[in-house]
Formats: structure tokens, C-alpha cells, sequence
């Protein structure tokens, strides 16, 4: 075939990229390739993040072997990614692999520069790693080594105390947090982290400097208190903490947060006469007009040391009548020296009549000085309370109790004095008075619903004392229905005895049982023992209403200990547990007797009896009680 030149012109020849077609087709193709290749890519891409998402559930989920196993898929193909070493470090160490993490890490460092604080990170893990696995020189090494790695930041020493404390070696966090106080230049800085450290060590004297140094920069007294408190376990701690603050309160006798924390470490420590000291020097401070002073006798009152309480209350009384705190501190002078009256009369010790006077006086002088106030209210209401308790005067007693519900009614304590006034009467068997001034208090203090319930309550109760079962019975039920008051429980438990009238034979028990009651609230306490124990004796084991002989020879024998007759006690019991051997209240019957025994002091007997106690009920709800009985009998509680 014969081709002419003119085949070979410009215009008759075109190459591939300025051929139309062939220009069309090589787009195309190069548009396949590419979405191609972006779909390779997301599927990648999608296959890796689904992995990643199962790891991360699978250790949510506590399947940290498997969570584990895909980490460490996904870290050998992307060493650079972070995430997944993290992934590792945290399943590894939580399956309790330190050595196979030692390589790893030790790849991570070779990888990442020497310095910032990444590679203070990893050099800090290597080391715990190593203290884990025991070779702790190279642990320590690791450490230096990242100390070299530190840059002048604090999170950096943090990183690399933590990591030592976290392995008990604290003298080597110590350590690396006073260097990176040095290298930063900052005294104050790690003072907390050094409190607690110390601490761990026993050197208190360290530990309490650094507390107070965390004090003055941050005035975040409640986390100093803490601190110290930890120090207070030993002897030691507090011997060495009791030294540095008393030496800086002396030498800072104007810093306030200093003398703050030591009042209070002196309070902890129970020296109270060197506390108040350091509140009086507080109160001037801050010009307080006794209101520091007050609080700490509040307290001490509370911890029950009596004479630094008083002695608190009499520095602001010293201050005049006119002093904002005055009214607090004349009651609670008054109410402090009835509580160590109270106090001294449980331990056995009595007080003269003077000393009464003299408490109820000073009562008096708040009703006087103060009228009106919530202050008065209370010492009228104390002044009644004394008068029928320490003085055994109910006359007495009665009058104040009238003086206080009229001429403080406004008051809360007014209607507990009614509900008193209301129970002495009771007790004086005046039964129309009684009622009427229970009547008086639903009417008058109504508002007041403790008050309110437990005087339908007493109503109830004279009602029941009566013999009007059937009334008492709903005042009772009404009661019980209430299940948020207070007196509900004490109401179904009535209502459990009235029961046992559905007989006449249980009616008329009922009756002596409440009749017996009644003397034990007068404080007729020989009749009411009689009374229930003649009515126990006339009580088959088999009757329906056999409860109630348990019930009563409860209450004789409880009678019987409050008055220290143990030997009568423990007799009474024991008949009970003859009397009635397949009774519902076995239990409380043994534990009661073995009580009388050991209040006797033959031990061996009593922990004897207590131990069958527990092998004879094992499904009692006395059980712990019991048990706690045994050891402090051995001496193990």
C-alpha cells in the first residue's frame, strides 16, 4: 500500500492526548481508578475503626482478654497511632502483664524524641513497669531518665511522682517533687502532694510544715484539716504535728488561718484548755464580740468537757449583758452545768441541793433578763424539767410547766412542755387533768405534729388504762394508719396487745396488765412487779393470750434491772423461760437473764448463757446484739 507524505501532515495526523475518543476513554478510566482506589481506602479505613470500636466495648464491657488481643492487632499495624498504645498499656495492665508491656514501651521511647512530655510519660511507665516486675535499680534508671526528659513543667515531676507512688516508693516521690520544686523555682509548689507523701513515710514534722505551707497559698482550710487528721492515728503523728503548730501559731500569732487550724488540732487532741487559748486570741482577732468563744463552748459541751465549756461561756458573759452573745452564753452556761449534773448523777455521784439552786438560778436569769426570747422559752422548760426530776417536786414542776405553756406558746418547746405537763399529771394518777391538757395541746399546737401525734397518743393511752379497750383501740388505729408519724410504730404495738381481747378472758388480762402499767409510770415500782407477776402466774402456756404472761414478766424483770436488783431480775427471767418454754419472746428472756448474770459479775455464766441463747434462737433479730454481748464479756470488743 502506497502511503503519500501528505499522510504525514499536521493537519491529517493527531497524537493519543488530542484524540477525542481516545482523550474520552482515558478520563473514564482514570475516574474508575480513582473511586477504585477511595473505595479501597474507606473500606480500610472502616475496617479499622470497626475494630477499634469493638476493642473499646469489648473492655467496657469487662472482656479485657479479647479487648486486649484486638489493641494489640491494631497497634502492630499502626505503630504511630497513640490511641492504640494506650489501649494496650491499660488491658495489658489490667490482665497483670507488666513484662510484655516492657518492650513495647521501650519501642514507643525509641520512636518518640527525648524530650517534652511524652517521652517523660513513657520513661515514667517503663519504670513502673519494671518496680512491678522487680528489678528496680533499672526502674530507677528509667526514672532518672525521665527526670532528664522533664521540661520545666509541673504536670512533668507529677507525672513521674506518681508513677513512684503509685509503687510505694515515696522516698524517690519525695524526691522527684522537691527537684521539680527547684527547677521551677516555686517553694510553695506540690505542698499537698508532699503532705500526703510524708505522711506515708511517718515523718510528720515534714508532713505538717508542708500543710501549713499549702495553707497559707491556697486558705483551703477544710483540705488542711484533713491532712492533718490523717497524722492524728498514731502517737507519733500527733506528737510531731502538735510541735510545728505550736511553733508557727506562736511565731504567727496574727495569722488567722494558723491559729484556726491549731484550735482545732488542739479540739481533736481533747486539750480544750489549750484550745480555748487559742480562741480567745481568735475571737479578739477578729473582733468577734464572743461568737468565737461561744462555738467552742458548743463544742466542748458537745465532747462533754464541762469545765473548758463553762469556762468558754463565762468569757463572753464577762463581756456584759449587752453583748450580741450574751442570751446564748447565759443559757448554755446553765444547760452545761445540767448536763454534768446529769453526767455525775449516771455515774453514781449526787449533787447538793445549792449546786440545783444554783443551776436553776442562773435559768432564771435568762427568763428575767431575756423575756420573749427562744432562750427563755428553753430555760422555763429546764427549770420545769428539774424541778420534777432532780427535785421531785410535781407540784413544783406543775407550775412551770403552766407558766410555760402560757406565756410561751408561740414557742416550740411549749408544746413538749404541755405533753409533759399532761404525762405528770399521769404519773400523779390525775386523770381528768391529764386528758384535758392532752385535749388543750391538739387544739393549741397543732402545727407542732410530733407533739400533735404523741399527745393522741396519750390519750389513747388513758383510754387504755382506763379499761375502754375498744375506744383505745381506734385512737390507736388511727395512729398506725399514719405510717410517716414518729409514734406509729409504738401505736401498732399497742394495737398487737388489744388483740388479746377478742376473749373475755383476754379482755380482763389486758386489763391487769394495763392496770400493773399504770403503777410502773407512777413509779410504783414494787406494786407494779407484784402486779405482774400475779398476773403472769394465773396464765396457762396454752391460752391464746399467753403472750401477755411473757410480757409481763418482761416488764417485772426490766423493772427489776433499771433498779439494780440483778438476783430478782434473773429470776423473774428464768421463770419466764420455764413458764412459757415454747413462747415468742424466748430470746429477749435468755439475753435479759444472761444481762442480770453479768451485771453480777460472773462472766463465764454469762457468756454461757448468751451462747445458748444463740444456738436455741438462731433466727432471732438478737443475734448481732448478742454476739457483740460475748465479745465485750472476752474482752474482744
Amino acid at each position: 500500500m502506497y502511503i503519500s507524505s501528505n499522510d504525514f501532515s499536521h493537519s491529517s495526523f493527531q497524537t493519543p492526548m488530542k484524540n477525542p475518543v481516545f482523550l474520552r476513554f482515558f478520563c473514564a478510566f482514570l475516574v474508575l481508578l480513582t473511586a477504585s482506589q477511595v473505595v479501597i481506602f474507606a473500606q480500610s479505613v472502616s475496617t479499622e475503626e470497626r475494630k477499634f470500636r469493638m476493642a473499646e466495648s469489648y473492655e467496657q464491657s469487662g472482656d479485657i482478654k479479647n479487648a486486649s488481643r484486638i489493641y494489640q492487632e491494631l497497634y502492630d499495624a499502626n505503630k504511630a497511632q497513640q490511641t492504640y498504645f494506650d489501649g494496650v498499656v491499660r488491658t495489658l495492665m489490667a490482665l497483670n502483664q507488666p513484662a510484655a508491656l516492657v518492650p513495647l514501651v521501650e519501642e514507643q521511647i525509641a520512636r518518640t524524641p527525648q524530650s517534652g512530655l511524652r517521652s517523660v510519660e513513657l520513661f515514667s511507665l517503663k519504670g513502673d513497669l519494671l518496680w512491678k516486675i522487680g528489678k528496680t535499680a533499672q526502674a530507677e534508671e528509667a526514672w532518672k531518665s525521665a527526670l532528664a526528659a522533664a521540661p520545666a513543667l509541673q504536670p512533668a515531676f507529677a507525672t513521674i511522682a506518681r508513677a513512684q507512688a503509685g509503687n510505694r516508693a515515696f522516698d524517690l516521690a519525695i524526691a522527684t517533687l522537691l527537684q521539680g520544686r527547684t527547677r521551677l523555682g516555686s517553694p510553695a509548689l506540690f505542698s499537698d502532694d508532699l503532705s500526703q507523701l510524708y505522711g506515708a513515710v511517718s515523718n510528720f514534722t515534714a508532713g505538717a510544715q508542708e500543710v501549713l505551707t499549702f495553707l497559707k497559698q491556697t486558705n483551703n482550710l477544710n483540705t488542711a484539716q484533713g491532712r492533718i487528721a490523717a497524722y492524728l492515728i498514731t502517737p507519733k503523728g500527733t506528737e510531731q504535728t502538735n510541735g510545728v503548730l505550736e511553733k508557727t501559731a506562736a511565731a504567727e500569732p496574727n495569722n488567722f488561718l494558723v491559729q484556726r487550724l491549731y484550735g482545732w488540732f488542739l479540739r481533736e487532741i481533747k486539750d480544750y484548755n489549750r484550745a480555748l487559748d487559742v480562741t480567745q486570741r481568735l475571737d479578739n482577732m477578729l473582733n468577734a464580740q464572743g461568737r468565737e468563744l461561744l462555738m467552742f463552748a458548743e463544742k466542748a459541751r458537745q465532747e462533754r468537757f464541762y469545765d473548758a465549756a463553762l469556762k468558754g461561756y463565762g468569757l463572753v458573759i464577762d463581756k456584759g449583758r449587752l453583748n450580741p452573745n450574751a442570751l446564748s452564753a447565759f443559757y448554755g452556761y446553765a444547760r452545761t452545768m445540767e448536763s454534768r449534773l446529769e453526767e455525775a448523777k449516771t455515774a453514781g455521784t449526787t449533787f447538793s441541793d445549792e449546786e440545783l439552786k444554783g443551776i436553776i438560778a442562773r435559768y432564771r436569769a435568762v427568763v428575767a433578763d431575756y423575756p420573749g426570747t427562744q432562750y427563755a422559752a428553753e430555760s422555763q422548760y429546764r427549770i420545769a424539767r428539774m424541778m420534777q426530776d432532780n427535785f421531785k417536786k410535781p407540784e413544783a414542776a406543775e407550775q412551770e410547766f403552766i407558766k410555760l405553756v402560757q406565756q410561751y406558746r408561740g414557742f416550740p418547746i411549749a408544746a413538749r412542755g404541755a405533753v409533759d405537763l399532761g404525762m405528770l399529771y399521769t404519773e400523779q394518777n390525775q386523770m381528768p387533768k391529764a386528758a384535758e391538757t392532752f385535749r388543750m395541746t391538739l387544739q393549741t399546737f397543732a402545727r407542732m405534729r410530733n407533739e400533735y401525734d404523741e399527745a393522741e397518743f396519750r390519750l389513747a393511752e388513758l383510754e387504755y388504762f382506763s379499761g375502754n379497750l375498744d375506744s383505745a383501740d381506734r385512737r390507736f388505729a388511727k395512729l398506725a394508719a399514719n405510717t410517716n408519724a414518729d409514734i406509729a410504730n409504738d401505736a401498732l404495738e399497742r394495737l398487737a396487745l388489744l388483740e388479746q381481747k377478742r376473749t373475755p378472758e383476754g379482755e380482763e388480762t389486758i386489763k391487769r396488765f394495763a392496770a400493773a402499767e399504770l403503777l410502773e409510770r407512777r413509779s410504783m415500782f414494787d406494786e407494779a412487779v407484784v402486779g405482774f407477776s400475779a398476773l403472769a402466774n394465773l396464765i396457762k402456756p396454752t391460752a391464746a393470750h399467753a403472750v401477755i404472761g411473757e410480757q409481763a414478766l418482761l416488764r417485772a424483770g426490766n423493772i427489776e434491772l433499771r433498779r439494780k436488783r440483778y438476783e430478782a431480775a434473773q429470776k423473774i427471767f428464768a421463770q419466764l423461760l420455764q413458764q412459757f418454754p415454747e413462747g415468742t419472746l424466748g430470746d429477749f428472756a435468755m439475753m435479759y437473764e444472761a444481762d442480770a448474770i453479768a451485771l453480777q459479775g460472773r462472766k463465764d455464766e454469762a457468756i454461757a448463757l448468751y451462747t445458748q441463747a444463740l444456738a436455741r434462737f438462731s433466727r432471732s433479730t438478737l443475734l448481732q446484739q448478742i454476739r457483740l454481748k460475748i465479745r465485750k464479756l472476752r474482752g474482744d470488743a
